[in-house]
């Protein structure tokens, strides 16, 4: 029977690997042209992931991470790629199964190609099982973490097909490709995305080495002795998501291990200073290779993020050569528009690293550590988008967050508190996140149609909470992880903090539905119902009254976590602040109760105190209070960071686990939109206000991104004077601030010369 009829749907697989992972399949199609047409457009993809290659060179890699309900496909024009006469099609296809990156989910391994003669619809297609690459779970290399992100894989040479791709077939084991039609229940969409990147990048130098003459590798090659245990070190000038790719020969039988590490380890696990070699250790996944005695490239199938890479190499009777080491970094790409210089050389590195951290931290979807997790969190995600709003302008991949958030559901109406994932993670909070993350897409961006498609998504979400109100009016303990911070709760111990008290009423939780209650009240009024609008309103202004009754606590000046009147924190006071909970009166008294001069965003003893993730909320607040000469006190709890040689953020504070933390990173975004002033000063970014706080900067040039296209300042403050250029688009009205005065911006080249005061 012709493969067609087999499996008109396309999806193709190897008869043998239904139900086995992990497995990795190589797939290749022969086939003849008498000329290079202009065009040769496919569709692609396959689960779990593929990477295509047409007359042995890369062209493709896939799926983006998607759902089983919105599977990812790209369209590619093969053409390029193509040459008069024998062509070959081939594709490397894995499913590692419950080993692979927890975001990674999974009908059955298939492989699917539409497009003409070439389509997996047509006889022609080979498949063969690579016998040779395995793959673990991660977490049995490192158990002492919480461990979901890409699975450390194993290469035995000798079991390889080494020419899979190449111009003819060759080796043992190829057949007639199987139909698969079990991979086909999903719903395919096209791709929101742009291929990833893939570019050459540094391989960094050897730190430590046991081998004579290995300092110059990869730069020149090195052999390592029969019978030898040899460990060489390198150390990136900065951390990168990359794939690397190691050229040996020789040594059969010899044992090769390549680990990852973000940063060393002290014998106390501890890490310290981030460039710290010493008798420091690695300690973290590492990939396997086998040698067979030939000239080979050892390279595993997803990426890696590090800072430190260490080859540790065990030979047997015969010499290994090491010839080379390269690394091609990886990551989504976004063209930095953006740029913020100084005369304070600390505030250009926080906001270089927290550039880096977010490249780092952004492929497919957004991440919250792409070494540790790889998975999309709304509470990461909302400050991850900010960021790139204002760096790069590239709004896709924060449009594929709102809309794959939405699409998952939890509980009879929340979201995820990650997605996509294998395993379901339920964070009520971070419900109220995603409807933060709708309102500030409504300030930042002009498209209002993804606002007004998601009305109905939000209304159920903000209604999934009201049930749990107790007889105070306060948000009553609900069935699902209320995280907050980590700021004295851990993953495992989640009734620490929000308090709920004796009346199981918290008002912190009920804080939070507040912000969260408005900022849908105020989308409905502009984009949906608005009688939708003023009930959400309402239950906002009975929710804030039964805070104010049974939670200020006068003698105090603040608000108490819950009803008891015990429990303080900064979050609760933040978003009393935030929300308009508080009084203008009483805003600016209670900033200062939560914080101390000169500590950053530490609290006082005795109450719960930021994270660096929840220091964005800190930041909103000191702001809405009038209060945004603050921002500078609170930057240095970065610039603490910087003495530790970080090159991207943390996770949390003290010993933290991840290294590549991007919801550290919003102060690049804050000094664009606080220090340089640049914002958006009207729904859409339909109008500009550039307002800077210069503090004891005497120079800035920095650039922001806008839908409508850059906008740039200049700044120099001498003799009593500040000097300023504007530049921004002609259809981006706007205005400048400086000490209260607007002054409009009615060319699109602007210069002022002011007083300081």
């Amino acid at each position: 029977m012709p493969l067609a009829a087999q499996s008109a749907d396309g999806w193709i697989t190897h008869a043998d690997a239904r139900g086995q992972t992990p497995v990795v399949l190589h797939f290749r199609r022969e086939f003849t042209l008498d000329r290079v047409p202009p065009q040769m457009r496919v569709e692609v993809t396959a689960d779990a992931r593929f990477v295509l290659l047409v007359n042995g060179r890369r062209v493709a890699s896939g799926p983006s991470t998607g759902t089983i309900a919105s599977w990812r496909q790209a369209t590619l024009d093969l053409a390029p790629h193509l040459k008069p006469g024998a062509n070959v099609l081939a594709a490397a296809v894995w499913n590692f199964g419950d080993a692979a990156p927890l975001a990674h989910q999974s009908v059955a391994t298939g492989f699917r190609l539409i497009g003409g003669s070439v389509s997996t619809t047509t006889p022609g297609w080979r498949v063969n099982i690579d016998a040779g690459h395995g793959a673990i779970k991660g977490s049995q290399q490192i158990p002492w973490q919480y461990y979901a992100a890409g699975a450390p894989e194993a290469i035995d040479a000798a079991r390889v097909d080494w020419n899979w791709s190449g111009a003819k077939e060759q080796g043992v084991g190829w057949q007639d490709a199987s139909p698969a039609p079990e991979a086909a229940a999903r719903t395919l969409v096209a791709d929101p995305l742009p291929p990833q990147l893939y570019q050459s990048a540094t391989v960094g130098s050897v730190v430590r080495s046991s081998l004579p003459g290995a300092e110059a590798f990869p730069a020149r090659g090195v052999t390592v002795p029969p019978h030898t245990t040899a460990k060489l070190l390198l150390r990136q000038p900065a951390m990168i998501s990359g794939y690397p790719e190691l050229d040996v020969s020789g040594g059969a039988g010899a044992t090769l291990k390549l680990s990852y590490g973000e940063a060393l380890y002290d014998a106390e696990r501890k890490k310290g200073d981030r460039d710290a070699v010493g008798d420091r250790q690695l300690l973290g996944i590492f990939d396997t290779f086998i040698a067979d005695g030939g000239a080979r490239t050892f390279a595993p199938l997803w990426w890696r993020t590090f800072r430190f890479l260490e080859l540790e190499v065990r030979t047997g009777a015969e010499p290994l050569s090491l010839a080379g080491l390269r690394i091609f970094e990886t990551g989504y790409p976004f063209a930095q528009v953006a740029k913020f210089r100084s005369d304070d050389a600390d505030l250009n590195r926080i906001w270089d690293i927290g550039w880096r951290t977010l490249r780092v931290d952004a492929h497919e979807t957004f991440m919250d550590s792409s070494y540790w997790e790889q998975l999309q969190y709304v509470g990461d995600t909302r400050l991850e988008m900010l960021v790139t709003y204002a760096v790069s302008g590239d709004a896709r991949l924060a449009r594929q967050a709102i809309d794959i958030f939405a699409e998952s559901e939890a509980d009879g109406g929340l979201v995820q508190g990650r997605y996509p994932t294998r395993d379901p993670n339920v964070i009520a909070t971070f419900s109220f996140a995603w409807v933060g993350m709708l309102s500030d897409w409504a300030h930042e961006q002009p498209d209002s149609e993804l606002i007004r498609r998601h009305l109905p998504r939000m209304r159920t979400v903000l209604g999934w909470f009201e049930r749990y109100r107790n007889p105070m009016g306060l948000s009553g303990k609900n069935p699902q992880w209320n995280f907050i911070d980590w700021s004295g709760q851990r993953w495992d111990d989640r009734d620490s903090f929000p308090s709920w008290g004796k009346d199981n009423g918290s008002c912190l939780m009920t804080a939070m539905w507040v912000g969260a209650l408005r900022q849908g009240a105020a989308l409905e009024a502009a984009y949906g119902d608005a009688a939708q609008g003023e009930a959400q309103a309402a239950l906002a202004d009975r929710a804030r009254a039964a805070i104010r009754e049974h939670c200020w606590v006068a003698a105090r000046g603040l608000f108490a976590d819950d009803a008891d009147g015990k429990v303080f924190s900064q979050h609760m006071n933040v978003f009393a602040v935030l929300y308009d909970i508080a009084t203008r009166e009483e805003m600016r008294g209670i900033l200062e109760r939560v914080t101390v001069a000169g500590q950053g965003i530490d609290a006082p003893a005795g109450m719960y105190t930021s994270s660096y993730y929840f220091a964005w909320y800190l930041v909103r607040a000191f702001e809405h209070a009038g209060m945004s000469e603050r921002y500078f006190d609170l930057l240095s709890t970065w610039r603490d960071l910087l003495k530790l040689n970080f090159t991207t953020w943390p996770e949390s504070r003290g010993e933290t686990r991840s290294d590549t933390h991007a919801w550290s990173a919003h102060p690049t975004a804050d000094l664009l939109g606080i220090v340089a002033g640049i914002r958006p000063a009207a729904p859409g970014y339909a109008r500009l206000r550039v307002a800077p706080l210069l503090g004891h900067l005497t120079t800035l040039d920095a650039t922001a991104a806008t839908p409508h296209g850059p906008v740039s300042v200049s700044y120099r403050i001498a003799r009593g004077k500040l000097t300023a250029t504007i530049d921004r688009p002609e259809q981006l009205p706007g205005e400048f601030v400086w000490r209260g005065k607007s002054y409009p911006l009615t060319r699109t080249h602007t210069r002022l010369k002011l007083a300081l005061q």
